[in-house]
C-alpha cells in the first residue's frame, strides 16, 4: 500500500529501514535459537525485496468526497 503523502525517495528510505530492521532481529533470532522466526523473517525479507524491485505506481491525485 502507499501513501499519498510520502515522495518516492522517502518511500525508498522506509523500505531500506525496515529491511535493516528485519535483518537485525533476524540476527537476533539467530542468537537466541529460534528457528522459526528465523525462516518467517527471511520471508518477510524476500517479500520486502520484491515489492522494492517492482516499479512505482503512477500516483493519482487525491480526489476528496463529501458525504452530506
Amino acid at each position: 500500500m502507499i501513501d499519498d503523502d510520502f515522495s518516492e525517495e522517502a518511500l525508498h528510505a522506509t523500505a531500506a529501514n525496515v529491511l535493516q530492521c528485519l535483518t537485525m532481529l533476524i540476527e537476533e533470532a539467530e542468537s537466541l535459537n529460534l528457528p522459526r522466526t528465523m525462516v518467517a523473517l527471511r520471508k518477510a525479507i524476500r517479500a520486502c525485496q520484491a515489492e522494492q524491485t517492482r516499479p512505482m505506481p503512477r500516483l493519482r491525485p487525491r480526489r476528496h468526497v463529501v458525504l452530506h
